[in-house]
């Protein structure tokens, strides 16, 4: 409840809570003063007539040693009880339990019956004074009674009684109290002014200290919202004072001084987080240059050599064509032989010059099959090196995560330092989370780039596993082309067999037919095995367009990263 009150109100509630309770201690005091300025007042009264009251006894003791006569001490107590005076004129009474006058300075009442006096209120005094003499036989009774005969106003009288039982009368003395009541009401005034002098000035001081104190803490207070508000501008003239307002002056001061080195700190820092963004971009756009340059090299090669394999395919295959349709031709040739003895001269002719073609294509098949070989080999060579290119981008792929891991250590360490220095390194723990989240989208692309770069390895294995298999049908095909020309040549052997010894003619000319069947399977073989190495040729070149969009997609990646 107290921390919904302004320090100025508590100051003044204290004040005045400190006045209340010095007025309840003064009311306290003036009332006990009161009740013994009252007392006093009884003990007076009882006083004189304890005096009135030892004269009856003494009186009494000489009537009762025969010193003289009851009436005679009577008489005697009587005027010695009404020459006593006290408090100016005050005066003692007596009267007997009858109520009748026994000795009072007004002779008009003495031995006459007194008990129709009455108060100003018309209330009996003399039975209730006698009342009390029966009940305790002395004690105080207080009435209402006029100040003077002669004037109306009343005031309280306080009457003290006390009775003596040898003479059945009891005496009694009174007097005004309503001068107590003015004396303390004077006193009571007083020690309100006293009061009123010493609290006026100590809550006008108070005011003062409240109003400064309340003042200094408006303006620390204001300096502060102006600090929440990025406002490092401020001055505080309270920082050189040596109280409490000027310790908070001085912490807001050192507050603000820590703000300014967070705030330089912070524009440090993101220059330095700038400067790393754009050397890493940098340096992303070179690898990707470089990559680009060596892998584009390499897939221009393959593509280059593909289109040579297929070329060279292409060519292959209408060889074995041509060979297939010499091999028909060759073997109506040796039908004819066959039919017609007479014309096998001019058929060794034509078959001897059907070989010699024959043989001549079989070593351009031939050269061609090594040529194939050797293009096929360099493909494989080459896409064993772009191989090799992939396989150092994913070593530049793990060294660029282990930087981006590093760097997210990195930012989770200062996000910890920030966190011990509380709030003076919150602008620290937004810039580590910042870096934190950098690392993260490092972490992320250069996870999208070894995807990319396992792709492009698997379509680089499929590719060299494509490059062997060509590499082994045109192998094939060279010992086809070999097989070829050993049986072109023992045609001919055969030839010039036929031409020596017509007698023979039949039987080289089965022979003939016979090699020009193996002849014809082998150039259909040919032709089947050309068909593959054009396949394969094509399948290369596909696989080099699908590396190289690959390759350009990965590289966008890379530089949009």
């Amino acid at each position: 409840m107290l921390n919904q009150i302004s320090i100025r109100t508590k100051l003044f509630s204290a004040v005045i809570a400190m006045a209340v309770a010095i007025c309840c201690v003064t009311g306290i005091a003036l009332w006990s003063m009161y009740q013994r300025m009252y007392q006093d007042r009884v003990n007076l009264l009882k006083a004189m007539v304890e005096a009135g009251y030892s004269l009856a006894e003494k009186f009494e003791a000489s009537a009762a040693a025969g010193q003289m006569t009851r009436d005679e001490a009577q008489a005697r107590f009587k005027d010695a009880l009404l020459k006593i005076r006290y408090s100016g004129d005050e005066y003692l009474f007596a009267h007997t339990y009858d109520q009748v006058g026994f000795a009072h300075p007004s002779p008009k009442l003495m031995g006459k019956d007194v008990s129709g006096i009455k108060d100003a209120k018309g209330v009996p005094v003399i039975p209730a004074m006698i009342d009390i003499v029966n009940k305790k036989n002395e004690g105080t009774y207080a009435y209402d009674w006029p100040l003077r005969q002669d004037d109306p106003a009343t005031a309280v009288k306080l009457s003290y009684v006390k009775g003596f039982a040898p003479w059945k009368i009891f005496i009694g003395t009174g007097v005004f109290v309503n001068d107590i009541w003015t004396d303390f009401m004077t006193m009571f005034w007083k020690i309100v002014g006293i009061i009123a002098l010493l609290a006026l000035p100590a809550i006008g001081l108070v005011g003062l200290v409240g109003l400064a104190v309340s003042r200094s803490i408006r303006g620390v207070s204001a300096a502060m919202q102006a600090l929440a508000d990025g406002d490092l501008s401020i001055d505080l003239p309270e920082a050189k004072r040596v109280d409490e307002v000027g310790q908070m002056a001085r912490a807001t001061i050192y507050f603000r001084d820590r703000m300014a080195e967070s705030e330089k700190l912070r524009v440090e820092q993101e220059r330095l987080r700038a400067d790393t963004a754009a050397q890493r971009k940098q340096d992303v756009y070179r690898l990707a240059d470089d990559f680009e340059h060596a892998v584009g090299a390499i897939i221009e090669a393959v593509s280059n050599a593909a289109g040579n394999l297929e070329n060279s395919a292409g060519s292959l295959t209408s060889t074995a064509d041509r060979s297939q349709d010499l091999a028909q031709a060759v073997t109506s040739a040796s039908g004819e032989a066959s039919s017609n003895v007479q014309s096998v001269a001019a058929a060794t002719e034509e078959l001897s010059s059907s070989i010699t073609e024959i043989s001549r294509q079989v070593q351009t098949s031939a050269r061609m099959a090594g040529e194939a070989v050797a293009q096929a080999q360099k493909t494989n060579e080459r896409v064993n090196e772009l191989a090799r290119a992939a396989s150092s981008i994913g070593d530049i792929v793990a060294l660029i995560n282990g930087i981006a891991a590093q760097t997210n250590l990195l930012a989770l360490n200062a996000t910890i330092e920030a966190a011990r220095a509380g709030d003076a390194g919150r602008g620290f723990a937004v810039v580590a989370s910042e870096v934190k989240l950098l690392a993260e989208q490092t972490a992320k692309a250069t996870g999208e780039i070894g995807e990319q770069v396992s792709g492009m390895q698997a379509a680089t294995g499929e590719s060299v596993a494509a490059i062997k298999e060509i590499g082994d049908t045109i192998g094939g095909l060279s010992e086809i082309a070999s097989a070829i020309a050993a049986a072109v040549e023992e045609q001919g052997t055969a030839t010039q067999e036929i031409s020596r010894n017509v007698q023979q003619a039949a039987h080289g000319t089965q022979q003939v037919s016979a090699g020009i069947a193996d002849v014809q399977r082998e150039a259909s073989e040919t032709g089947i095995a050309s068909t593959q190495v054009l396949s394969a040729a094509r399948s290369l070149a596909a696989d080099s367009t699908s590396l190289k969009q690959r390759v350009t997609s990965f590289l966008t990646s890379v530089r949009a990263a």
